[in-house]
This record gives structure tokens, sequence and C-alpha cells, in this order.
């Protein structure tokens, strides 16, 4: 009875959600398991690891990194989907529906999140928002400087930026709240899980340290960005984003705006555009063939692409090759 419930409250969210296609392929991570009971004294007597499932590639590496052997982690976002305009399919709700945690970023990063909420309101599943505590970067921020009359065409996700994991500061307090959802889904692991998040914030704290190094000796602060991802850097570093499209990547410029945008970018000696290996965005490609510059890739965190998943690359190695990138955007 609980299985068809759970279908009918899925069908309800996609009809809210609009047509989309049954996805029936694994979900990332997933592998054959049995039927899980979502009762955590069960589980505890048990001792089997926690199963849970997550959105976006920083929050499943995190749960990883804390949870150690006492999690085993699903990504419920398939490789190389936007989360910002993913939907599950009924599939995909009932294997949250029977898990025992679920974790999202929050900050609408997740445009299904209040859907999937309200379908899955009489499971027992208990749902944690990451970013909870974390100060947001929105509202009148500017992410596009370009032309003397300083036009702007700002793109607002909720009103401010999600990718709040860039800044390894703030990813600190997503950390944190991932522990506290641990512990409180298995608290006899809770010291091993806070010995695993201090060791976290050592290695977020020296990552923090190679940004800061990076970009007090770079050429100039400027740099253009296919995606209005990295509003976090901007404020942390001193550095300025030229975005080509909003937080989301689906929100693109008017013909106007690009044409300022190429005058700006000329203007300002910018051709080099940097890019995220998972997305692909033809106007920022027509940009920077009009400009006769170079692609440069940067990781977003909030997916990955399969090779880097196949090399077991962790946040830190995604992250470290973004100092790489942004260095040399800095420096051309």
């Amino acid at each position: 009875m609980r299985r068809w419930l759970v279908i009918w409250a899925s069908m309800m969210f996609l009809c809210a959600c609009g047509t989309q296609e049954t996805d029936s392929s694994p979900l990332v991570g997933e592998q054959e398991s049995k039927h899980r009971v979502n009762d955590q004294k069960q589980l505890t007597e048990t001792g089997e690891p926690l199963l849970i499932y997550t959105t976006v590639f920083v929050l499943e590496d995190f749960i990883k990194k804390i949870g150690g052997d006492h999690v085993e982690v699903k990504n419920l976002i398939p490789i190389g989907v936007d989360a910002h305009t993913y939907e599950p399919s009924v599939r995909e709700m009932i294997a949250v529906a029977e898990s025992d945690g679920f974790f999202y970023s929050g900050g609408g990063m997740e445009g299904f999140i209040e859907s999937m909420m309200h379908s899955l309101r009489d499971e027992k599943v208990p749902m944690f928002e990451a970013s909870e505590g974390v100060e947001f970067i929105g509202g009148g921020h500017d992410h596009h400087h370009h032309g003397e009359e300083d036009h702007h065409h700002d793109h607002h996700h909720g009103d401010r930026d999600p990718h709040v994991w860039i800044d390894p500061i703030r990813a600190i307090q997503l950390a944190r709240n991932v522990k506290a959802g641990l512990q409180q889904l298995k608290p006899e692991a809770s010291e091993a899980f806070e010995k695993n998040f201090e060791q976290l914030v050592e290695q977020l704290e020296a990552l923090d340290q190679s940004f800061l190094a990076m970009t007090e000796s770079a050429e100039r602060t400027m740099f253009l960005v296919a995606h209005a991802g990295y509003t976090y850097w901007e404020e942390r570093y001193g550095l300025e984003q030229v975005a080509i499209t909003g937080f989301s990547p689906a929100n693109e410029p008017s013909l106007h705006q690009v044409k300022e945008l190429i005058e700006f970018a000329e203007a300002h000696g910018l051709s080099h555009i940097g890019f995220e290996r998972n997305y692909k965005i033809p106007i920022a490609e027509t940009l920077m063939e009009e400009l006769g510059g170079e692609a440069v890739y940067f990781n977003n965190l909030e997916n990955v692409v399969q090779a880097d998943r196949d090399k077991g690359f962790d946040y830190f190695d995604l992250m470290e090759q973004n100092v790489k990138t942004l260095e040399q955007l800095l420096n051309e």
C-alpha cells in the first residue's frame, strides 16, 4: 500500500511540473539493493549503512567523506543533467521515499524540492537542507557589467546564487549541516562523523588559502564565463565575473545584450571564456568565436562528467583544477 501511495503522489507531482519522460536508467551510484525499511531502530540494530540520496555532486562527496563506512550515497540527478531544471521520475521519487535520508542543497538550486516535499509529506524519510545557515549572495548583486552606462542583465534564481560550495569557507557550513544530519540519523556514529568533519574543514581552509595566494598574484581581477556560477569568488577573493548566461545556463542574454558583452569584453581585453565541463552553452561558444578566444573549463561541482567520476575525482581534485583554470583566465 505504501508503494502505491508514493506512486500516486509522484504522479500528482509530475502532472504539476509538466510532462517528462520516465527514466529507467540506474541512478548515479546505484547498485542492486534490497528493499530498505526506513526504521531507525532496525537500522541501529543491524548496523547497516544508511542509504542516503542527494542532489548535487558536492553533497554526494561530503556525505561520503563525513559518513565513511556508515553511509551508502546515491545521487538522484543523472550525470550531465542541470539541477536547476531537473524533475524526478516516479521511480526516483519512490527511491527517495524508501531511503534513510535525503540531503538537498536548497537556496533555489533544485526547482523540484517544494513539490517533492509536498508529494512525500506522509512519508517518514528525513529531509535536510544543506545550505541552511549559509549567507547567500543575490538580490541586487550584479553579474554583468558592460557599456559605459553599466547596462546589466541580471538573472536571479530565487533572488540568490545557489552555488555556495565554490566558496571553501561557505562550504564548511554545508559540511556542518551534513554532519548534523548524519548524527541525527545514526547517533551511535556521532564521534566518527565529528572526526571526519574536522578533517574536511582543515582541507577546506587549505583550499581557501590556495585561492587567496593565486588571486593575490594575478594580473587582473576580471574574468569571462559562460555561466554566472562564480558570484562567491567575487566576494571572497575580490574578483569580477563577466557572465554570458545567468545563475541557470538556460537564462540566455538577448541579441542586444550579446552585442554589449562583445563590446565590453573587447574593451577590457577579455577573449578566453570559462565553460563548465558538463554544460554546453551555444551562445557562449558563438561569442567566443567572435572574440577569437579559447575555451577553458571549470568544474561547478553541481554535477560532474562521467570521465571525472570514473577517475574517482572528489571535490578537492576538481576545485584544485578550478584554481588552475581561474589562474589562466586572470593572467591571459
